[in-house]
């Protein structure tokens, strides 16, 4: 009698242990015997815990509509399943985290991660030793200059950000004959903003008929940037080009509005392409413009018959619209999804070279997936989005450039009528 009290407080205790989230860092999503298990690392906690948000949802719904589909059908209908972990928006973190989900799950067929290439780059060793295919959003080169065999970049990388930056500006002096020529450059001091920034800069060079008037970094999560405003200022910079996170570009542009600076916004991504930026902002967010790895309703994915409604999917299920970083989530499970049908296998290994071998159309701009020797999607393209007030009277990113990826109209800006008259 004693043993079987024993046995059952035993049981009582494992069912407890089994049903907390985010313990010790991991967290579980929808998990049932027999499913397949792909990881996921992003920030939870922490300055950057927005983005852990959007990429647990993309997961989220691109699990949900892959079992819907059937599951895995090549492996009988296996379910998918996601494990979250916490990196606590730390670089330092992330390696340990890295681990620990391996040790925990030593199953997992792929992982993702980790919302800033700095997160991104102490992981890399990890996965690569462990044999695990890991795939990454993050658009620093240095990921995939390592001569990592297992390691996967699906997004366009910091040249084509700043090209297409650069593209977009030459593209409206063309067309509007607005005379731009001096840009300001601001931007975070870390893994992802230097080197966005030096790419920015190249890009800048090589056009002939831009000059960077300002050009400064800043350590992230600063309360004050006033120095940074009246520098652009000064400079006489009629674009600002600024490279930050969803904290530091409200920082930006609050201190922008206090001294009255209406510069054109071209921003870097991340924080800028975020629903509460939108919010924040209100109606002073119209005709803002960013560049994106990804937007939900970029041609490539509007003209895709099984993914054209994601971005309204996404919105009636998270009740707002879908961020680039839950597009990227979502399209990296859909890419280890299609990995598991054709190999028919759960091997690390062979899901590895699988994706390797991919040519598919995913929610990547620029056409059918397909990763050169390095690890990198030798096609994807970026995108440059604009914010525009839509019929609902809601602000929401838009593509609107390059042609083959734009889906609606650029709007032309009070601002930018003021410089035409």
């Amino acid at each position: 009698m004693k043993k079987t009290k024993v046995f059952v407080l035993a049981i009582a205790l494992s069912l407890v242990f089994s049903s907390l989230v985010f313990a010790g860092g991991g967290a579980q999503a929808g998990g049932s015997a027999g499913t397949i298990k792909m990881g996921m690392i992003f920030p939870f906690s922490g300055a950057n815990a927005d983005q852990g948000v959007f990429n647990r949802y993309g997961a989220e719904l691109a699990v949900e509509k892959i079992n819907a589909a059937g599951g895995i059908k090549a492996l009988n209908g296996r379910k998918l399943e996601v494990i979250f972990y916490d990196n606590q928006s730390s670089a330092d973190t992330s390696r340990a985290v890295a681990e620990r989900l391996l040790a925990e799950h030593p199953d997992i067929v792929a992982a993702h991660g980790a919302a800033s290439s700095a997160y991104v780059l102490p992981m890399l060793a990890t996965f690569e030793k462990a044999r695990v295919p890991f795939l990454t959003a993050q658009t620093s080169q240095t990921i995939t200059s390592q001569g990592y065999q297992y390691v996967f970049a699906f997004a366009s990388q910091a040249p084509q950000f700043a090209a297409t930056q650069i593209a977009m500006l030459n593209w409206l002096n063309d067309t509007y004959k607005i005379g731009i020529t001096k840009v300001g450059l601001v931007y975070e001091d870390s893994e992802w903003g230097l080197t966005q920034s030096q790419s920015f800069r190249d890009a800048v060079k090589s056009s002939g008929n831009l000059t960077l008037a300002y050009d400064k970094s800043y350590q992230a999560s600063s309360s004050d940037l006033s120095s940074l405003i009246v520098g652009l200022m000064d400079a006489g910079c009629e674009v600002v080009c600024p490279i930050s996170y969803t904290q530091d570009s409200k920082v930006i542009f609050n201190t922008m509005l206090s001294y009255r600076y209406s510069p054109l916004i071209i921003g870097g991504g991340a924080g800028i392409l975020y629903p509460v930026f939108g919010r924040d902002l209100g109606p002073l967010v119209d005709g803002v413009l960013s560049v994106a790895s990804h937007n939900y309703d970029a041609k490539s994915i509007r003209q895709n018959t099984q993914f054209a409604n994601v971005g309204e999917e996404y919105e009636a299920k998270f009740k707002e619209f879908m961020p680039e970083q839950a597009v990227s989530a979502f399209n990296a499970v859909y890419i280890v999804a299609q990995a598991l049908e054709k190999t028919a296998s759960t091997d690390s290994v062979k899901i590895r070279d699988a994706i390797s071998a991919m040519s598919i159309t995913s929610l990547t701009p620029g056409g059918a997936l397909s990763f050169n020797k390095a690890g990198w999607n030798q096609n994807g393209v970026a995108v440059m989005i604009q914010w525009q007030k839509d019929k609902d009277g809601n602000f929401r990113p838009h593509s609107v450039f390059p042609p083959s990826e734009a889906t609606i109209e650029f709007q032309l800006t009070e601002l930018l009528k003021t410089r035409i008259e």
